[in-house]
């Protein structure tokens, strides 16, 4: 995946940005590469801050949504910049966690691939503190990854009868 904006700072100068997630994480930043590490084992985020010119640029990454805030102010969107870390609740990072080992440990690869999913809504709630969403989404996530564990013996009890 490859993201680009660009951007005029307050002297007239056209800059660059490039975030590139493919084998490993870059921000590059007028031909300077930045490498970059996401914050969370399971789920995709990055909050990286650099400066440029005098404007406070920061990249934000949550799953595969991306976008980059100048001096408080996403780009894509308008909205004002958010910090992820100081904004979202410790427990919120343990159902990101247990959604992935619990979907890992009941259905394979197919279940860390839901709970990363539901993760990335997760944290995207809490930053918007959205708390009961956070709650349904994993409410959600518990019924999702119960049929994905049903339909699974259902088939497997299936084949073995044949």
């Amino acid at each position: 995946m490859k993201k680009s904006w660009a951007f005029t700072d307050m002297y007239g100068n056209e800059h660059s940005i490039v975030y590139k997630a493919s084998f490993g994480l870059k921000l590059i930043v007028d031909g300077t590469t930045y490498k970059l590490k996401s914050q969370n084992w399971f789920v995709n985020v990055i909050d990286y801050s650099i400066e440029i010119a005098g404007s406070d640029i920061r990249l934000v990454a949550i799953g595969t949504k991306v976008d980059v805030a100048i001096n408080g102010t996403y780009i894509g969107s308008g909205e004002p910049y958010v910090p992820i870390q100081a904004n979202t609740p410790a427990w919120v990072w343990a159902l990101v966690g247990i959604s992935a080992v619990v979907g890992l440990l009941v259905n394979a690869a197919l279940g860390v691939i839901v709970g990363v999913g539901f993760g990335t809504f997760y944290i995207n709630y809490a930053i918007s503190r959205k708390y009961k969403m956070v709650v349904v989404c994993f409410l959600a996530w518990v019924i999702v990854q119960a049929m994905l564990g049903y339909w699974a013996f259902t088939l497997s009890a299936a084949v073995n009868y044949f």
